[in-house]
């Protein structure tokens, strides 16, 4: 039997006796936090701390290392898939394979490629985390990857040493053992490092550097007061170290006996995870001379490497390792996504692994991780993985705190406590004193204190919830009767205002029946003026009916021009067809009269050179000539008679084309004179209609003006009159109270004069009294008459004092009331001046406005006349340029038919010169036969002479035959028919774009909902006053000079002549009229009488002040009110009425 172990005695912050090692019986995680300075209380849940924010947290820094490739994936031939962009940078990129559509890119702290040698990674990774842990911080670092990928020689690699120097091969753990006491010896400063070295083997935790290699270490969380909630392994040795070389020792005994495997990935595959852990004490002096210790923690993790077992060949035992150790790092994968998610339960306990990292991930420790990659195509999914986890673990937030200084005084206090405790305990172990347990017994003891303690906890946690909460309760408590009080004073408040509404109400109710009558006589005012309306809507749509019927037959007019315009061109093609058929047949004529000239001059030069020789042949011939002389005479003369009824026939059909011209150019006078003159009666009747809509509104608003200024001009009367007799009133009673004044001074000097004669005329009378009876009772008399006197004295001595007194209050008040007095008739002589010249404006306003208005009107008549105007001039331009087209074409016609009787003429005369001279000539032929025939003997000798003869005859032929052709041709050559010239005055057609719909008013619900809006939001409730008599007040909301006017020409239609004015009208306040305003009831209009204003300002409204302290209640006041216009509402009186009528007090309630 041996005594049970007490895990309360192990403590991380004490400094080692100077044995060089001890055993302890529990010692805190090697990856957990010393003591810090905000530790957490024992009621705190350990998620709440993972997860409280502060401006301290720092991601973990997170490194990735890229060994080369090994022997094995050279002779396999394997692809390089990782590249950086350098021996040390801060991304890589790893290629997904040719079927990717790009490769993926990882950015971290720091990237180290395969050319990064061990102290480029220390001096870069590792000395800013060995300062940091010097000056007081919690360190982690720790080596994550597939196997085989160099994680254990980047933390261990060759821990030999030679005379003091480590190896280029050496890993972190050497080097920050060898950094740690050279920067420790530099600092020249009293120091104690110690070190643990642990082994996480098949989910078992092992001491590496226990002598005893059986004793089996247990995790447990302690919750000391100082430490707050931690994890600690109850068991494990720390060994102090002196100097580096120790260090290295306990390092490389610690390596022998770590769990190693040949498997097909690494011959010397770790198959455990090792945490080796070094806490070094400081002792430092502070300014006031105290010493106090610093305590730092460096945790370095060297964890086994992921495998699949398939690849590594892993088998029965190894296969088991392989698993758990899977397992473990599958845990610490799903530790990591939690953080990452902010998940609410962190699966620390799932692991021993995750326990003894539990504060290096998510707590107060400043933690790295390093990452260990393959480059080989072989390692691709391992690698990703990889990479995936350390990419993830970059978000993982830590919130790193300086460890808790402890005091010199305080450690050697629980230094020597400490000392006392081991020795009870080995005394008893060696004396076999005190209680034996069995190892069942004592797990089960310690579980269920451990079960009471976290018991213990959840109720100081519920204990101190329910005193939080019961403060917050008694907070609530005082705040809800402070809450009650003034919500009583606030209903006392409110029904005393109630009160005060109530005979507010029962005033307004006498202002309702006016208000009704005036609604009633709007609304008849708004439904004549929608009648008119309609009237003016039917007027416009017959307007736009009647101009859409104009544009279409002005339409018709230029698509008839058209058809004109065609029909010319058509006849200009004819008249060009006939001038070529002409001179075609011309041309042919001479050329048949050539081709004849030319044969005779032949046949007559054959006669007479063969006139001998055919002598007896022509006699016998003569016959037959004769005959064939008749028979071409007779076809000369069908052919004539066929020429002649063929030029008569064309000459009949260009004079029933030329009548059809004519007929068709009276048809389309007739209709176009038809459709201007339709279109100027309608400018017309539209112009007389409009002038005399125009002249009516005009006569109306004159008339609704008068009206308006004789109303206003009475209205204006009766205030200065009411103005003057209020006036008249007030000076009568000052003067009332001034001789009431001097009346009760003089009463108050008179009676003090008979009293002090009363009380001489008593003094006498007593001093004649005591005469009379001083010789009887002197003494007793004397005693009376001094008492008598004395009490007589004192009492006329008050009565004299309380007049002085009433007489210096009432000359007081007197000034003041005369002061009062003075100040209201300033106020009402400005009030006077102003009501002038509100008078004065809006005479001249209603006299500008009506200028403008007669303005308006002048210029829209003008306007009407000069459209009118235009209209009639327009047509009339039409209609002369129609007959000037019709005389042009009436000309063309006229010099067509005489072209066509001229040619017809000179035609049948040609025919007819060639006729006879062809019959002329066959007749001289024939009698040339027959002298011939009767004197053929003798034409020898004549031959000569008569061929001269025949020549003769010829060449007048060609000159009367060709001559007249030619001229006929060149006539007709030269002939050109006329063209029309256009002058640019004829309009084009055009689109006519004009409005087809009248604007019409909206619907009155539409327009209020507007109006009512704006006024909706403004509305505020009336503020307090301070006068305890308020007349009745009125809307006295101020507005612009263009608005002022804008509603009293009542007698306007809202659609006809103001639709922009409609569209710009403000809807707001300013625009409405009179209105009478109570304090809590929406206002309505008033009757715009005279005598209906004056009965309505007589009737008082009577307030009182509210103090300015009634909490939320809404406060009162005489001040301006939006008031809500009636539906319909077309005339109200404007503003600057408003204004001087809204500050009419009356001096009896004022």
């Amino acid at each position: 039997m041996r005594p049970p172990p007490r895990p309360s005695t192990a403590r991380s912050h004490s400094v080692a006796p100077p044995s060089s090692r001890i055993d302890r019986s529990g010692a805190a995680s090697p990856a957990e936090s010393m003591v810090s300075v905000a530790t957490t209380q024992g009621g705190t849940k350990r998620k709440e701390r993972d997860f409280e924010h502060d401006d301290e947290e720092t991601n973990i820094n997170v490194v990735v290392r890229c060994r080369g490739r090994n022997e094995r994936e050279v002779r396999e031939n394997s692809g390089v898939v990782l590249s950086t962009e350098g021996v040390k940078c801060k991304s890589l990129e790893l290629s997904m394979g040719p079927s990717a559509l790009s490769n993926k890119t990882y950015h971290f702290d720091k990237v180290f490629s395969s050319a990064a040698d061990q102290a480029m990674i220390y001096d870069d990774v590792v000395t800013p985390i060995l300062d940091e842990m010097i000056a007081g911080y919690n360190c982690t670092i720790f080596a994550y990857g597939q196997t085989g990928t160099g994680k254990t020689y980047t933390m261990s690699g060759d821990m030999t040493e030679t005379f003091g120097m480590l190896s280029e091969a050496a890993g972190i753990i050497p080097r920050v053992l060898q950094s740690l006491f050279n920067k420790l010896e530099i600092d020249d400063a009293e120091s104690s490092v110690k070190c643990s070295f642990i082994e996480l083997y098949n989910e078992e935790l092992r001491d590496l550097i226990s002598v005893d290699e059986t004793a089996k270490l247990k995790i447990y969380d302690d919750n000391s007061g100082k430490r707050g909630v931690s994890t600690v392994v109850q068991g494990m040795e720390e060994s102090h170290i002196k100097t580096a070389n120790e260090g290295l020792k306990l390092l490389q005994q610690g390596s022998h006996k770590r769990q190693v495997a040949a498997t097909k990935c690494n011959d010397l595959s770790s198959r455990s995870h090792t945490v080796f852990t070094i806490t070094a004490y400081i002792k430092r002096t502070a300014e006031n001379g105290e010493d106090y210790v610093s305590a730092g923690k460096l945790n370095l993790v060297d964890l086994a490497g992921s495998e699949n077992i398939q690849r590594s060949g892993a088998e029965n035992k190894r296969a088991a390792e392989a698993g758990l150790i899977n397992k473990s790092l599958l845990t610490l994968g799903r530790v990591i996504n939690a953080l990452v998610d902010r998940s609410s339960h962190i699966p620390y306990r799932e692991s021993k692994l995750t326990r003894l990292l539990q504060d290096s991930l998510g707590g107060r420790t400043k933690t790295c991780i390093i990452a260990t990659v393959s480059p080989a195509k072989s390692n691709l999914e391992e690698t990703i993985s990889t990479l995936d986890y350390a990419f993830r673990a970059k978000n993982i937030r830590n919130k790193p705190q300086v460890n808790q200084k402890i005091n010199k005084k305080t450690l050697l206090k629980d230094f020597t406590l400490e000392i006392e405790r081991l020795k009870s305990e080995l005394i008893a172990t060696r004396q076999k004193n005190g209680v034996y347990l069995t190892n069942e017994s004592f797990e089960e003891i310690t579980a269920e204190s451990e079960s009471r303690r976290i018991l213990s906890e959840e109720q100081a946690a519920k204990i101190e919830t329910m005193e939080i909460n019961l403060r917050n309760k008694v907070q609530e408590l005082y705040t809800l009767t402070s809450s009650f009080m003034t919500l009583k004073k606030d209903n006392d408040g409110t029904k005393a205002v109630l009160d005060e509404t109530k005979g507010v109400l029962e005033q307004t109710e006498f202002v309702l029946a006016n208000t009704r009558q005036t609604l009633a006589e709007e609304k008849m005012l708004r439904k004549a003026h929608q009648e008119t309306e309609e009237q003016l809507s039917t007027v416009g749509t017959e307007l736009i009916s009647t101009l859409s019927k104009t544009v279409n037959d002005v339409g018709g007019l230029h698509e008839k021009n058209k058809r004109k315009s065609d029909l010319h061109m058509l006849n200009r093609n004819t008249w060009g067809l006939s001038q070529a058929q002409v001179s075609e047949v011309t041309n042919m004529v001479e050329d048949r009269v050539e081709e004849f000239r030319i044969q005779q001059q032949e046949l007559m030069a054959a006669v007479s050179s063969r006139m001998q020789s055919f002598v007896a042949g022509e006699l016998e011939k003569l016959s037959s000539t004769q005959a064939f002389l008749e028979t071409n005479v007779s076809a000369f003369e069908g052919s004539e008679k066929e020429v002649s009824e063929q030029t008569m026939s064309a000459k009949e059909e260009m004079d029933a084309v030329l009548e059809e011209i004519k007929t068709l150019r009276e048809d389309v006078k007739a209709r176009v004179g038809e459709g201007l003159q339709g279109l100027s009666a309608a400018a017309e009747r539209i112009s007389a209609e409009v002038i005399s809509e125009l002249g009516a509104f005009h006569t109306q608003l004159h008339t609704s003006y008068n009206s308006l200024g004789r109303d206003f001009k009475s209205l204006f009367e009766d205030l200065l009159k009411h103005i003057d007799a209020q006036r008249a009133e007030a000076d009568a009673l000052r003067h009332q109270l001034n001789t009431a004044s001097e009346l009760a001074i003089q009463a108050n000097t008179a009676a003090s004069v008979k009293l002090d004669e009363v009380l001489r005329e008593e003094r006498e009378q007593a001093a004649a009294d005591r005469q009379t009876l001083l010789s009887q009772i002197t003494t007793l008399v004397m005693a009376q008459g001094e008492t008598q006197d004395a009490r007589l004295g004192a009492k006329i001595g008050e009565v004299q004092k309380d007049v002085l007194s009433s007489k210096e209050s009432f000359e007081a008040s007197r000034v003041q009331y005369g002061q009062g007095m003075d100040a209201w008739a300033e106020k009402e002589g400005k009030l006077v001046e102003e009501v002038l010249r509100s008078r004065e404006t809006l005479k001249s306003k209603l006299k500008e406005d009506w200028v403008a208005a007669n303005k308006h009107n002048a210029s829209l008549q003008q306007a009407t006349k000069s459209v009118h105007a235009e209209t009639v001039r327009i047509v009339d331009e039409q209609m002369k340029d129609m007959e000037s087209q019709m005389r042009a074409l009436d000309d063309f016609v006229t010099r067509a038919r005489l072209q066509n009787a001229q040619h017809h003429d000179s035609h049948a005369q040609s025919l007819q010169n060639l006729s006879s001279t062809v019959k002329s000539s066959y007749s001289n032929i024939g009698s040339h036969f027959t002298s011939t025939y009767e004197r053929v003997r003798d034409l020898g000798d004549e031959m000569s002479a008569k061929t001269a003869t025949l020549q003769e005859t010829l060449e007048p032929l060609d000159s009367v035959l060709r001559e007249p052709l030619s001229t006929l041709r060149e006539n007709i050559a030269s002939t050109q028919i006329q063209d029309y010239q256009p002058t640019g005055e004829t309009p084009q057609k055009v689109q006519y774009s004009y409005p087809t719909s009248l604007p019409r008013t909206e619907a009155h619900e539409t327009l209020l909902a507007a109006l009512r809006r704006p006024l909706s939001s403004g509305m505020r409730s009336p503020s307090k006053s301070m006068t305890s008599m308020v007349p009745v007040i009125f809307n006295d909301t101020p507005t612009t000079s263009h608005t002022q006017l804008r509603d009293f020409s009542a007698s306007v239609p809202a659609g006809s002549s103001r639709p922009a004015d409609h569209e710009q009208r403000p809807t707001t306040s300013g625009s409405m009229g009179l209105r009478e305003m109570d304090i809590n009831v929406t206002a309505v209009p008033v009757p715009l009488t005279s005598e209906a204003v004056e009965q309505v300002t007589m009737i008082p409204s009577f307030k009182r002040s509210v103090s300015a302290n009634r909490g939320n209640l809404p406060v009162m006041k005489s001040g301006k009110k939006n008031v809500v216009p009636a539906e319909g509402r077309e005339n109200t009186i404007t503003n600057i009425l408003a204004q001087s009528t809204g500050r009419r007090r009356s001096p009896r309630t004022g």
